[in-house]
């Protein structure tokens, strides 16, 4: 069905490592994806951040914008860290909008006339043969063109960018179509990738799902986002959380995991709570640690409200402090996701983690990583586990 040139990868990564590990190594080449929400949302981030990661590896990309001039799209894509101009073609919807004129290869001459918008787009497709197109947005057509002509006309595109060897990502929110249409459109999508924002205390909070279209395919959990310069998107958990009984190490961990940490103590004992900030393979979290001792345990139920997941950190050779830390996941709650981490496996009489799982009556499939805090061994390693699980792809 396409015509992918050898020297091509069969992949087109994310550029965040746990989503790429899913995909085994990104989405297929070729491919199409839907990047849908049903109010205003931030997913132009995502098809942003998408299209950089392609011209950062390389890859060349097609960036269709109803929206914004050239110009305009290229100094705001630079927020996403270095690439070559070159490697990012813009078909230009703008110029004629505004009667200006245009220096961009591709123009869209009249915004009236979707057969001309289409047959540019094919052969910027045809032309160019980019790896990544992003079409931004759907919307723009669906509300000028009868529906009959926007889809199959969609349909086309699809066509030609799939024997161009691209994936191609079409951003649409929803005005005016009715669910069977919504339904036909998912159905000419590989993946749909949803996203939502919520505000929370004042802090809006976006959010994005990946769903491989068909059975048996892949299906994540709504999974945080955040965007930070140069960087571009990147997972976002708000607050995990780090804790179990006294002594057990929790500061140790946060410190190990954190490249900025704090921690609120007395004589060497925590008191009141622990943070700090990791980013690690393409993944950003705020960690809470909290005290052990059970006249602190308002602290503890404080910080526990709304955690996306839970660090359980137990000194792998005080068997007589599990009790204690399965009454703090009980504390949690049932839904919260959490990976024990069994610290100080280094010393002698540590338990092995199939004897912990056992001791602590955990549910089957719990992971259990022993860890040596003070080393940094096995932390970052529970961490990720804990991300995908959230994330929903373990």
């Amino acid at each position: 069905m396409s015509d992918v040139r050898p020297s091509e990868a069969s992949r087109a990564r994310t550029g965040i490592p746990v989503l790429d590990e899913r995909l085994k190594g990104g989405f297929p080449r070729p491919s199409t994806l839907l990047f849908f929400s049903d109010k205003p949302t931030e997913k132009r981030l995502f098809a942003e951040h998408f299209a950089v990661e392609g011209a950062k590896a390389g890859e060349g990309a097609l960036y269709v914008d109803f929206y914004r001039a050239p110009q305009l799209a290229r100094r705001e894509l630079g927020q996403f860290g270095h690439f070559a101009p070159d490697q990012i073609t813009f078909v230009d919807a703008i110029s004629s909008q505004l009667l200006m004129p245009s220096t961009e290869p591709y123009r869209v001459e009249d915004v009236g006339d979707l057969r001309g918008i289409i047959e540019t787009v094919e052969r910027a497709i045809e032309e160019r043969r980019p790896s990544r197109v992003i079409v931004d947005s759907m919307e723009f057509l669906a509300d000028r063109f009868p529906k009959e002509d926007v889809l199959r006309e969609w349909r086309r595109l699809i066509d030609v960018a799939h024997r161009a060897g691209s994936v191609i990502c079409f951003l649409f929110i929803n005005w005016t179509y009715r669910d069977r249409d919504l339904q036909e459109i998912r159905q000419m999508s590989d993946f749909v990738v949803e996203f939502q924002s919520s505000m929370r205390g004042g802090i809006v909070r976006n959010t994005m799902r990946i769903s491989e279209v068909g059975d048996g395919g892949v299906q994540t959990s709504w999974i945080p986002y955040t965007f930070k310069d140069f960087i571009g998107v990147t997972v976002y958990f708000p607050r995990i959380l780090v804790t179990g009984p006294f002594n057990a190490g929790k500061s140790t961990v946060v410190r190990s995991l954190s490249e900025k940490a704090i921690s609120i103590d007395r004589m060497g004992t925590t008191v009141a709570f622990d943070y700090g900030n990791v980013n690690v393979m393409g993944i950003e979290a705020e960690l809470f640690g909290t005290p052990g001792q059970e006249r602190f345990e308002f602290i503890f139920q404080i910080f526990a409200r709304e955690v996306s997941g839970v660090l359980l950190v137990v000194d792998a050779t005080r068997t007589e402090d599990f009790d204690r830390a399965k009454h703090m996941l009980e504390l949690v709650g049932p839904r919260i996701p959490y990976v024990v981490l069994a610290n100080k496996s280094d010393l002698p009489g540590a338990l092995d983690p199939e004897a912990i799982a056992r001791r602590m009556d955990l549910p089957a499939g719990t992971p259990v990583i022993p860890t040596v805090a003070t080393a940094s061994r096995g932390v970052r390693d529970a961490l990720l586990v804990l991300a995908e699980m959230i994330i929903g792809v373990r």
